[in-house]
């Protein structure tokens, strides 16, 4: 395959997270050949020194014959050899008597198709079965979202759809890395963001609250790398504001060091209720509406109404970031933030949705609420400032949103 690798196709891709960076380099780390057609991992110079992994398959449309080979009718692992490596399909549905039952039958993957829209990732659907996540930039490592699946699978809070598969590389020098997942297609199901943004339903927010709560406990006894968050990042703000020709950007740099104070006395308030409840466990990480499904009720049905998706974290992060234990305030934070953003693209009111949520959230959970309420606001804040950066650089007509929230402070 060396000759066919395009980088300016690869530069193009929305999972591409070098696209502005100045590339020096790139060469085959390995590759395979499965389901007719070729995995390849390429490892990717820069020209400051950094390299990134990715993963690469040479003709997509044959992403089903690929699960088919590495899942279809396995009960424990199949392995397929590169130069340097193995490459491994892993089977991860387990019976509550501990036995392994195979994750889909013969001919059940064939029908795979690109899900539509690029994200950092690469998903594809099988109709009516599951969807095969495939992680394109690769780290060594741990990877967050099989290990919370599996972990939630084995708790039967049913917040999450069931881990299928795991697709694995293991290097011959001892690194592993973590190719993809396959997981439960949820039936009957709509995307919580495009709900919220229709209608701010407080009942539908009450149980999401609920939702996250019993995610919560479940992951509490989850363990993890270490503990804390990294500062938001002011300094970028502060040199996008100045960079910056929207009106409330002027407004905003005049406001920074407010900021940083409101920051620094929300933290110190927080820090003192991180205990029971509220202390640093394993988290979501990426929480918004995004990655919920509401599902639509069926008669007989007692699954739970929503199910939370995504659990990779942020991928620009490490893996051992993704897997520290934060407080589950950093969580309550996020999708606190994405009801302002639902409310702000459909023209509506959130508040009365974000108090349903915090209030189902904190007696679930059994927390006061008005200590949930505090733990959470120099999250608030810190995300809003990601917010902000994130749309100077990228969408500079949402920037009115986080500027408004942070201007509020």
């Amino acid at each position: 395959m060396q000759g066919t690798i395009d980088i300016e196709t690869i530069r193009n891709k929305r999972w591409f997270m070098g696209r502005n960076r100045d590339i020096s380099g790139i060469h085959i780390a390995d590759s395979t050949q499965i389901g007719n057609t070729e995995i390849t991992l390429l490892d990717i110079s820069f020209a400051d020194g950094e390299q990134d992994k990715y993963a690469i398959v040479a003709d997509e449309t044959r992403m089903g014959a690929i699960l088919e080979a590495g899942f279809a009718g396995n009960s424990g692992n199949r392995e397929f050899a590169g130069e340097r490596g193995t490459f491994v399909f892993l089977s991860a549905r387990t019976r509550e008597n501990g036995q392994v039952e195979k994750c889909a039958g013969q001919g059940d993957l064939l029908g795979a198709k690109p899900f539509p829209g690029e994200q950092s990732n690469s998903s594809f659907l099988v109709p009516g079965h599951s969807i095969f996540k495939l992680y394109r930039r690769l780290q060594a490592g741990t990877h967050p979202e099989a290990e919370i699946l599996r972990h939630l699978d084995c708790s039967g809070t049913c917040t999450s759809p069931r881990l299928y598969g795991e697709c694995l590389y293991k290097a011959n020098s001892g690194e592993t890395y973590a190719l993809g997942i396959l997981e439960q297609l949820v039936p009957n199901a709509n995307d919580a963001w495009e709900q919220f943004c229709k209608k701010m339903d407080a009942s539908e927010a009450a149980a999401l609250g609920k939702a996250t709560a019993r995610m919560h406990a479940a992951l509490k006894t989850l363990p993890g790398t270490d503990v804390g968050n990294e500062p938001p990042p002011f300094d970028k703000l502060e040199k996008l504001l100045q960079a910056s020709h929207d009106p409330l950007a002027k407004q905003l740099l005049e406001s920074m060091s407010s900021l940083h104070e409101a920051f620094a006395r929300m933290g110190a308030e927080a820090r003192g209720l991180e205990t029971g409840n509220l202390a640093p466990q394993r988290i979501h990480g990426d929480y918004h509406l995004g990655q919920v499904l509401i599902r639509e009720s069926v008669p007989g049905d007692d699954d739970s109404e929503f199910k939370i998706l995504d659990f990779e974290g942020e991928p620009s992060r490490t893996l051992a970031y993704r897997r520290r234990l934060r407080s589950p305030a950093v969580d309550i934070a996020g999708m606190l933030r994405s009801f302002r953003y639902a409310a702000a693209t459909g023209g509506r009111d959130s508040a009365a949705a974000e108090e349903a949520f915090l209030e189902e959230y904190a007696r679930t959970r059994q927390i006061d609420l008005e200590n949930l309420k505090a733990a959470a606001r120099p999250h608030i804040l810190a995300k809003a400032v990601y917010e902000a950066c994130y749309e100077l650089e990228f969408r500079p007509d949402w920037f009115h949103i986080p500027a408004k929230a942070l201007l509020a402070h």
